[in-house]
C-alpha cells in the first residue's frame, strides 16, 4: 500500500485488517538503495557517458537509476544505484551494450587463453554466432584478439 500521507496508508491498512478479519499484517519494506560497482577502461568511459552526457542520462532515465563515473582511476569505476536490483541489472545491461561488453563487474574473474590460428574461425563461428552463444549460455564475455599470433581469447565473467 502506498499513499501520499502516512495517515492514508494507516487508514487503508486498518480497512484491510477489518475486511480480512485481521488476517493481514504489516511487513517492513527495505528502502535501502541497491548499488553495484563496475569497471571499464578509460577508452570505454566515453561510450558510457556519450556526447554531452546523453547516453548516461538516457540509461539513468530508462532504468530509474543513478550512474556515477570515476574517470580518474584506471580502470574507471562506474557506480550504479537504484531502488531495485532489477533496475540496476537493466542499467548494467545497457552499459554492456553501449560499450560492447567492455564494462564488467568489479572484481570479475578474467582469464586469457591462447587459440591456434587454425581454430579461430571455429571459435568465432559464422557472424560471431559461436562466441555470442557462449556469452549467452554462460554470462561471461568472450573477446577474441586475432591480430596476435597466436590468437588470444579474453574471458571475463
Amino acid at each position: 500500500i502506498t499513499g501520499e500521507k502516512k495517515g492514508h496508508v494507516d487508514e487503508a491498512v486498518g480497512a484491510l485488517k477489518k475486511v480480512t478479519q485481521g488476517a493481514v499484517r504489516r511487513i517492513p519494506i527495505s528502502r535501502e538503495p541497491v548499488e553495484e560497482v563496475f569497471e571499464c577502461s578509460k577508452a570505454s568511459v566515453t561510450l558510457v557517458i556519450g556526447a554531452n552526457g546523453e547516453t548516461h542520462t538516457k540509461i539513468e532515465r530508462d532504468t530509474r537509476t543513478k550512474i556515477d563515473v570515476d574517470q580518474e582511476s584506471e580502470p574507471c569505476i562506474v557506480r550504479i544505484t537504484g531502488e531495485k536490483k532489477g533496475h540496476v541489472d537493466k542499467a548494467f545491461g545497457a552499459l554492456r551494450k553501449v560499450t560492447q561488453g567492455a564494462v564488467r563487474r568489479q572484481g570479475a574473474v578474467e582469464e586469457v587463453i591462447e587459440c591456434p590460428e587454425a581454430a579461430v574461425h571455429v571459435l568465432i563461428g559464422p557472424g560471431g554466432k559461436t562466441c555470442k552463444g557462449i556469452e549467452r549460455d554462460t554470462g561471461a564475455r568472450v573477446d577474441v584478439n586475432d591480430s596476435r599470433k597466436p590468437c588470444t581469447v579474453r574471458i571475463t565473467g
